[in-house]
This record gives C-alpha cells, structure tokens and sequence, in this order.
C-alpha cells in the first residue's frame, strides 16, 4: 500500500470515527479517499460502480475498491 493510500485511509477512519455509527454520504467517503479537489467524473464513476453492485460490500472493500478505481483512471491518462 503506498503512503498516499495510508494517508486517505487514515482521513477515512476519522470520517468513520466521527459519524458515531449514523449513515455517511458516499461524497464524503470519496473525498476522505481522493480529497476535496475530487473531479466529477470519478465520482460519478464510483457511484454507478456502486450501484451496479447487488452483492453489498464491507467499508474496506469499498475504500480500496474507490482506490483502485481511481488508480486505474490516473493510469488510463
């Protein structure tokens, strides 16, 4: 895992640590990831990922699941 991952998993846990167990907005989840500089197109992405997904998913595959998506697009670039 690199250190930019380390460092938005980090800002993650404290979004977690911070929502006392109440719902959390999927924006708010990709900008603890990705940052607040956070363009459109990835997070429309990373929504219809989302919403194509019928299995459901634990919060650590979802971060690394936004991660990677965003690596992959970086990479397409």
């Amino acid at each position: 895992m690199s250190p930019m991952d380390r460092k938005s998993l980090n800002r993650l846990n404290k979004l977690l640590s911070k929502s006392d167990e109440k719902s959390i907005e999927v924006d708010a989840i990709i900008f603890a990831l990705l940052g607040k500089d956070t363009d459109q197109e990835i997070i429309e992405l990373i929504k219809l990922a989302l919403e194509s997904n019928v299995d459901g998913f634990t919060m650590k595959e979802l971060a690394f699941g936004i991660l990677k998506l965003n690596e992959w697009r970086e990479n397409q670039c």
